[in-house]
């Protein structure tokens, strides 16, 4: 169930690491082998705990032991904070949920502080993963006789570059190397893909401890797996499910006893634990007891899985929404899936399943390899097939990107570069031009998003190409090219085609929108397309309209005295009613526009539209968008 799994290869080997449980597996003679801990578990806690006693941190099943006892000090889903400012609203909200304090890093990124050696220290995220990281290398290790230093990385679909670095930092700081980063729920395709040799659709359900991963991927008689689309909810899994239940065993507990224990925190994180155990009873059994000691007072209750459906009902409908979404985006219809996956442990559950195989008109989920497994399982087929050593029939992989990718051009326009869910690795380069006579430096700013009009979308950074040969609005030629590798990240190159100075944008990490800020995005862009169409054409007209004055002012040069006077009074009455008309319709500033073309002599040419169509932009002559 976890939010991140990391994977090492060295000869084919590689480790799994999750948020809340992490496993390690190889790749051996034609199969996946999964390497248990020394007490014979396939999966570790993610926990570290700092106590008092132990010169090093305990780490795993022992770690996970201190829970009840020491909760200030078991870390655990430390992943929900990976590479997130404290301030951001889903990291204010999830801290209210932590038994460890979360606090702001000097630099304003999220972290823990914990005593450690009985002094307080400020721990960031990727500094308590390195550890979980180094301890699934060394078990690794032991079971391979030799040493592991490269890893496969899988994050959730929504995980944006800050967070995808910051799981590389804590990479390193375990001594291992990435080699590519994917989405868990491409692994999970992975697992089942690699030895599939017919054309199937696949869709991914990855419903772990905090997240609903949705991929919907194709595959053919190479073996190359294409994702088509990905969705998800980055705050809904096992962990909001529990929540649930601990409210109900809260109210129970006040309404027997006439105490409040959501209060007490080593009380409230005793209730969560028994109510995960009862979660995953639930799963293989009709009923379970969850019995807490509150000192002089026990609570007993019975459980039934009936009752944890209807506490969860609203939740379980929740996951169907990012299927519904994923497929609307790859423009597929329910009955053109041909395999669902099944992954996270929280896929498990049976309402959950029926409902999804109801939503499939009664299809079989896929379930054959352990779900809690599965990504890792998968990303062990991708290591060996990555590592020279390993002979593995995979063809290879296409995965996607979140949001459209774009700059901003004349009129305020989002033109996009790169689509959404563009196939990565994906590359696109676009013409643009100058707006204004004699620039020789020309400003591109990126957005992230699918709002028509830039300033609507996420601003990712700016940056200046400068040595343009002073010209002619529109002459100019300046070459924008977008490259996202295999592993998400971001390259945007501006080179002018006339003088070859070329430069490059730097993005802080900080600036790319986290998952839920991903999904937020999408929702607002179908909310407001209307509005946003609305403000598209206005801008349009208006780019249009300017378009007339400028081509009115330029016949005036070339044309007799008598029609100069009237194209240029043309021109200065288009100006004005710009000026004066800042919030003119469309249609007002199309009528404005045909007033003064019939009123004028006729031009040599007709002004082009200001529309480049694919996403706005003013168009000169030869077709380039104008930055």
């Amino acid at each position: 169930m976890g939010l991140t799994s990391t994977r090492s290869v060295a000869k084919g080997r590689r480790i799994d690491l999750g948020t809340t449980y992490s496993c390690a597996a190889v790749f051996k003679s034609g199969a996946v082998e999964i390497i248990p801990s020394s007490e014979g578990s396939r999966i570790m806690p993610s926990s570290v705990a700092f106590t008092p006693g132990e010169e090093v941190p305990l780490i795993g099943e022992s770690a996970k032991d201190l829970t009840l006892s020491s909760p200030a000090q078991t870390l655990s889903n430390v992943k929900r904070l990976i590479g997130r400012d404290y301030k951001d609203a889903g990291v204010q909200r999830d801290s209210k949920m932590m038994p460890f304090k979360v606090v702001a890093d000097s630099d304003g990124s999220a972290a823990i502080s914990v005593a450690v050696h009985g002094q307080a220290k400020v721990l960031r995220p990727e500094q308590i993963s390195a550890l979980l990281l180094k301890e699934l290398k060394d078990r690794a290790q032991k079971y391979l006789g030799r040493d592991v230093k490269h890893a496969v990385v899988s994050v959730p679909a929504f995980f944006n570059d800050r967070q995808r670095a910051a799981v590389k930092t804590a990479a390193a700081h375990a001594g291992l190397e990435i080699l590519r980063i994917i989405n868990e729920p491409t692994a999970a395709a992975v697992a089942y893909g690699y030895e599939s040799k017919v054309e199937e659709v696949i869709l991914v359900y990855d419903l772990g401890g905090g997240t609903c991963d949705v991929s919907v991927l194709k595959t053919g008689s190479s073996g190359v797996l294409q994702v088509l689309a990905t969705s998800g909810e980055p705050r809904l899994g096992g962990e909001d499910f529990d929540r649930r239940l601990v409210t109900h065993l809260i109210d129970i507990f006040k309404k027997k006893f006439s105490k409040d224990v959501s209060v007490e925190p080593q009380l409230l994180e005793m209730l969560r634990v028994e109510a995960e155990k009862a979660k995953r009873k639930l799963s293989t059994v009709p009923q379970a007891t969850v019995k807490v000691d509150f000192g002089d007072t026990t609570l007993a209750e019975t459980l039934t899985r009936g009752q944890f459906e209807k506490l969860n009902d609203e939740l379980f409908r929740r996951t169907l929404e990012p299927v519904q979404s994923v497929l609307k985006d790859a423009g597929l219809h329910k009955s053109e899936v041909t395999t669902v996956i099944l992954a996270g442990g929280s896929s498990r559950i049976p309402k959950v399943q029926q409902m999804l195989s109801q939503f499939f008109d009664g299809k079989e989920l896929m379930r054959r390899i352990n779900p809690d497994e599965v990504v890792a399982y998968g990303a062990a087929v991708m290591a060996a097939g990555l590592s020279s050593e390993q002979s593995v029939e995979y063809g290879g992989l296409i995965d996607v990107i979140p949001l459209s990718l774009g700059i901003q051009t004349a009129g305020g326009f989002m033109t996009t570069v790169l689509n959404r869910n563009a196939q990565l690795p994906a590359e696109n380069s676009m013409l643009f031009s100058t707006n204004k006579d004699g620039q020789e430096v020309a400003s591109i700013k990126v957005f992230q998003g699918e709002r028509r009009m830039a300033r609507n979308n996420h601003f990712l950074g700016s940056f200046q190409i400068k040595g343009i040969p002073a010209a002619p609005r529109g002459v100019p030629q300046i070459q924008v090219l977008f490259k996202v590798d295999e592993n998400g990240l971001l390259t945007v190159e501006a080179n002018s085609k006339d003088s070859g100075k070329r430069s490059e944008l730097v993005i802080k990490q900080e600036r790319f929108l986290s998952g839920e800020q991903i999904q937020e995005s999408l929702s607002e862009a179908e909310s407001f397309a209307k509005d946003d169409q609305r403000e598209f054409d206005r801008a349009e007209a208006r780019m249009a309209l300017k378009a007339l004055v400028r081509s009115l002012h330029s016949a005036a040069e070339s044309a007799s005295e008598e029609d100069a006077g009237i194209l240029l009074e043309a021109a200065s009455e288009g100006q004005d009613w710009l000026a004066a008309n800042p919030d003119a319709e469309a249609e007002e500033i199309h009528e404005k526009r045909e007033e003064l073309e019939a009123n004028a002599p006729e031009l040599p040419t007709k002004p082009t539209s200001a529309s480049s169509g694919e996403g706005g932009g003013e168009l000169d002559m030869e077709g380039h968008d104008e930055l």
